[in-house]
């Protein structure tokens, strides 16, 4: 059986991605997630040496790894922050640790402006009104300097509609979906 890891941010990420994992039927013991704490640590080769990263890979406990991290916004960090400087961190770690040919990586985010988060990919599968529902709360509560784009958007459509809040079906999982699929 391939044993494959999954590198993430938090323990946010890591129960979206269990979640999501479920909903593709992968077998629990065929990929492991392992969340690194935040954005900062995905690139910082001590970081792999610090979790053993490195000896799992090199031991072959892992024949594949995927790293998911947020894109975030430029404007926050303009190292790690937007889409383009977190692909070329992650590239320069990936090369680095010299694991191009085992991994992989997906950054979440809106799909179409490429800023954002977890919560930015969600949002973006929310059918228009709720959207639309959801984008006013986040701009009428920004003035109270709150994290808003983050649990508040979860956490306000669970309780607004009462429903479940992952469209796992929806196009803009695909390419995530497909990228957890090429783990197996």
């Amino acid at each position: 059986m391939v044993k494959s890891l999954i590198l993430c941010e938090g323990g946010d990420d890591a129960h979206f991605l269990r979640l999501l994992t479920n909903s593709l039927e992968i077998n629990k013991r065929q990929i492991n997630i392992k969340p690194l704490g935040s954005k900062s640590p995905f690139f910082k080769v001590e970081t792999y040496r610090e979790k053993n990263i490195i000896q799992m890979l090199d031991n072959g406990d892992y024949e594949k790894v995927l790293f998911i991290f947020d894109s975030d916004f430029i404007e926050d960090d303009n190292i790690y922050g937007g889409f383009e400087n977190g692909k070329k961190e992650i590239m320069k770690i990936i090369e680095e640790l010299e694991i191009k040919d085992i991994s992989d990586f997906y950054i979440m985010c809106d799909p179409i402006s490429k800023n954002g988060n977890l919560e930015h990919l969600i949002l973006s599968t929310l059918n228009n009104q709720a959207k639309s529902c959801i984008e006013n709360l986040l701009f009428c509560i920004k003035p109270f300097k709150t994290d808003g784009n983050k649990k508040i958007l979860i956490s306000g459509y669970k309780t607004i509609f009462k429903e479940p809040v992952y469209n796992f079906e929806h196009k803009n999982y695909n390419l995530l979906k497909e990228k957890i699929e090429n783990l197996k």
